[in-house]
């Protein structure tokens, strides 16, 4: 996917410094598979025409500072959406049928025991979905949802047309959590969105409600999601994504029957890969040709 006449410099978090440094000098694109670039980086990419994302996320490049130096970032253009919004029904469905707890139970020996013999469990099938953040993952989402029949919400400050060509309606943010059997979240981390559910917001929702987060952990104010969850303000929770990652061993979420929890896996697909960086390399060729960048994620 490399044009034959362009040369790749591979640096790694383990390696030296002075590598990075003397990389990021030379650097016509930064390409990241990973968490993010730092500040020194940035301002060592004199040369650097574009920052590509491999991720959806965009939390881990200091935005600001690289509008300051008027070096534009772009995501992945949406190349894992289709994993992303296969996991959280994954996990939607994993939650509301008590997958995690009948797994465990089955290879236990213990057959059936009476929490899951259907009296407490649920369909996906005409439920009230919210999304919150209708993007290209959410609307994706949305898209899925059509064969489970359900009634879709979203709210985004932008209007979705995709997310509306699949029936979803768009309304503000207190109403969706309101309304909803499952609110699953899709917005990127920025000061908008963090802490963006919180104890007013969980107090919204349903007692039968389930809440999925496979966008960023901090998204969600964990300490008022483990009371709602303990005092069963709301029914559960499936979680790919946490504020501190990897996740503490001791983090009470995870001592919650009520909750089904992943490793930041959402995103992760043997066929995303080749996605991710096919437009990768696309948008850097077409940059490099004198066009603008596509996906393109800090202000102008």
């Amino acid at each position: 996917m490399k044009p034959d006449d362009w040369n790749l410099h591979i640096r790694t978090s383990e390696s030296p410094e002075a590598e990075i440094a003397q990389a990021a000098e030379i650097a016509d694109f930064i390409l990241v598979f990973g968490h993010g670039v730092s500040d020194d980086v940035l301002r060592l990419a004199k040369k650097t025409k574009l920052v590509q994302l491999c991720s959806a996320g965009f939390d881990g490049i200091n935005l600001g500072l690289a509008g300051e130096l008027g070096i534009p970032v772009a995501n992945n253009g949406g190349a894992n959406a289709i994993p992303v919004a296969e996991f959280a029904i994954t996990l939607a469905l994993s939650t509301i049928r008590h997958l995690i707890i009948t797994d465990a139970d089955t290879r236990a020996g213990d057959w059936m025991r009476p929490e899951v013999d259907g009296r407490d469990s649920h369909e996906l099938f005409g439920a009230t979905v919210g999304i919150i953040g209708a993007g290209r993952i959410g609307s994706t989402v949305a898209g899925m949802l059509r064969g489970f029949e359900t009634t879709t919400l979203y709210t985004d400050k932008i209007r979705s047309e995709k997310a509306e060509s699949f029936g979803a309606t768009r309304v503000e943010l207190d109403e969706l959590l309101k309304r909803s059997d499952i609110v699953t979240l899709h917005t990127p981390l920025d000061s908008s969105t963090r802490a963006l559910i919180s104890e007013r917001e969980l107090s919204l929702m349903k007692n039968t409600a389930v809440l999925i987060n496979t966008c960023r952990g901090p998204v969600v104010d964990e300490k008022a999601l483990y009371q709602a969850l303990k005092d069963d303000e709301i029914w559960g929770a499936g979680l790919d994504v946490f504020e501190q990652e990897p996740v503490d061993p001791d983090n009470p979420l995870l001592k919650l029957d009520n909750v089904v929890v992943a490793p930041h896996i959402a995103g992760k697909s043997y066929e995303s890969y080749p996605r991710r960086v096919r437009f990768a390399f696309e948008n850097m060729k077409h940059v490099w040709d004198g066009g603008r960048p596509e996906s393109i994620v800090n202000p102008e």
